[in-house]
C-alpha cells in the first residue's frame, strides 16, 4: 500500500490512478485533475491528504481518496471530497474484499485512527462489505441515511427521445416551458449559447462569475467571507485539465442571455455515459423569468438529443430538480470507531461537532428545503 501525502506525490501516480478510475468508476470527479484540486483546496486547517493506493504484483487494485486530522489527541479520517461529490472507495470488483480489509487494517491498526466519518452513495457495492468486515474485526460501525440536500442525488434516466420524455412529464411540463419562452420573448432579445471545453483565454469563467455575483448565493458567500465559491473553482480547473488528458471526458457550459446580459448558466461534466450537472445559478434580479429553470431545461434537452448519455446526475437533492425527475438516490453516512468506551464517546462528540460545522456552512434554504429555492 502506498500512502500519498501531497499533491506533487499524487501527480507521480497520475497515469496509474486514472487507469484505475477508467476501469472501475463512472464518476469523473475521481479523476486526477479533480483530486489534485481537492488536495490543494480542502486540505487546510489541520487536515492532511491521506490517499491510499493498493497494489499487488505491479497491478493497481484499488484506491481510497481520504484525508486525516488529529484533534484533542484523536485521529479522524474522512473522504477527501465533500459528500455532494459522491465520494467512495475505488476498488477493482475482483479485489474489493481484499482492498477493504487492507484499508481498515491500515486505518485502525497502522494509523491507529479513532474515528472514521464517511459518506457514500447508498448504491455503493462497498457498503455491505465494509459493514461485514468492521463487525468481523471488532470495529464499531453505524450507517444512517442523511437528510440534508447534499445527502441525496437526483437522477434523470435517459431512456427515451426528448419528445417522449416531455409527454411522460405531462401537459403542465410542456406548457410551463412554453410560457417561460413567451416571457423571454416579451422581455427582449434573448439567446442560448453553449461552450464546449472552454479554454483559459476565453471569457467563460468570467461570465459564470458575473452570474454568481448576482445570484442569491452571493449574500451567503459575503456572510462567510468567501469571494468565490471554492467548489466552482475546483470544477473549472479540474475540467480544464481533465479535458486535455481523458478522451472519455467532456464538459460544457450553457448560458442564457437577454439583451446582451448573461442571466443564467448550467455547467455539465460528461464521462462515459453519465452527465453531471455540477454547477448552475441565475441572476436574482431576473427571478420572475425563471432563467435558471429555463437554461437547465435546455441543457437537459440537448443531452437527450445528442444521445450519448444514459443518465443525468444532479449530485444534490433540491426541490427544483422535481421539474424533471422524482428519482432520488440517498447517501449513507458511515461512522466507524475503535472499540473502547472512551474512544466511542469522544468520537460521537466530535462527530456531532463536525455535523454542526458542516450544517452551519450550508445556506439555510438548503437545510430547510423551503420554496425559497423553488427555482434554483
Amino acid at each position: 500500500m502506498r500512502v500519498i501525502a501531497d499533491a506533487n506525490e499524487f501527480l507521480e501516480i497520475e497515469d496509474v490512478w486514472n487507469a484505475l478510475i477508467n476501469k472501475c468508476s463512472e464518476n469523473p470527479i475521481f479523476l486526477s485533475g479533480f483530486v489534485e484540486q481537492f488536495i490543494e483546496s480542502y486540505c487546510s486547517k489541520g487536515w492532511a491528504p491521506l490517499v491510499l493506493v493498493i497494489s499487488a504484483n505491479k497491478m493497481t487494485l484499488g484506491a481510497a481518496p481520504l484525508m486525516t486530522e488529529k484533534k484533542f489527541g484523536i485521529r479522524f479520517v474522512r473522504f477527501l471530497s465533500k459528500s455532494w461529490f459522491s465520494p467512495d472507495f475505488i476498488f477493482d470488483d475482483q479485489y474489493r474484499v481484499t482492498c477493504i480489509e487492507h484499508t481498515l487494517h491500515f486505518l485502525f491498526k497502522t494509523l491507529r485512527c479513532q474515528f472514521v466519518d464517511l459518506t457514500l452513495p447508498a448504491e455503493s457495492p462497498n457498503l455491505p462489505i465494509l459493514e461485514k468486515k468492521c463487525k468481523a474485526n471488532g470495529i464499531y460501525f453505524c450507517a444512517k441515511l442523511g437528510s440534508w440536500a447534499d445527502m441525496g442525488h437526483c437522477i434523470i434516466p435517459v431512456r427515451h427521445l426528448w419528445d417522449d420524455f416531455e409527454k411522460l412529464r405531462g401537459y403542465n411540463f410542456r406548457r410551463r416551458f412554453k410560457r417561460l419562452k413567451r416571457n423571454l420573448d416579451q422581455a427582449g432579445s434573448w439567446r442560448v449559447t453553449c461552450t464546449e471545453k472552454g479554454n483559459e483565454g476565453s471569457d467563460v469563467f468570467e461570465r459564470i462569475l458575473d452570474v454568481e455575483r448576482m445570484s442569491w448565493k452571493e449574500a451567503e458567500r459575503t456572510r462567510s467571507g468567501t469571494q468565490v465559491d471554492p467548489d466552482l473553482s475546483i470544477f473549472w480547473r479540474g475540467a480544464q485539465y481533465t479535458s486535455r488528458t481523458e478522451s472519455d471526458f467532456n464538459w460544457r457550459v450553457w448560458f442564457l442571455e437577454l439583451n446582451d446580459q448573461t442571466l443564467a448558466y448550467s455547467m455539465v461534466l460528461e464521462y462515459k455515459e453519465t452527465a453531471f450537472i455540477v454547477k448552475t445559478s441565475y441572476d436574482e434580479r431576473y427571478k420572475r423569468l425563471q432563467p435558471g429553470i429555463y437554461i437547465n431545461n435546455v441543457a437537459i434537452r440537448e443531452l437527450f438529443e445528442k444521445g450519448k448519455v444514459r443518465k443525468i446526475d444532479w449530485l444534490t437533492d433540491l426541490p427544483f430538480h422535481r421539474n424533471w425527475t422524482s428519482l432520488c438516490l440517498p447517501r449513507v453516512r458511515v461512522t466507524m470507531s475503535r472499540k473502547g468506551i472512551l474512544s466511542h464517546i469522544m468520537a460521537h462528540v466530535m462527530a456531532s461537532e463536525y455535523t454542526r460545522n458542516i450544517s452551519s456552512n450550508i445556506p439555510e434554504p438548503l437545510l430547510k428545503k423551503t420554496p425559497l429555492i423553488s427555482e434554483l
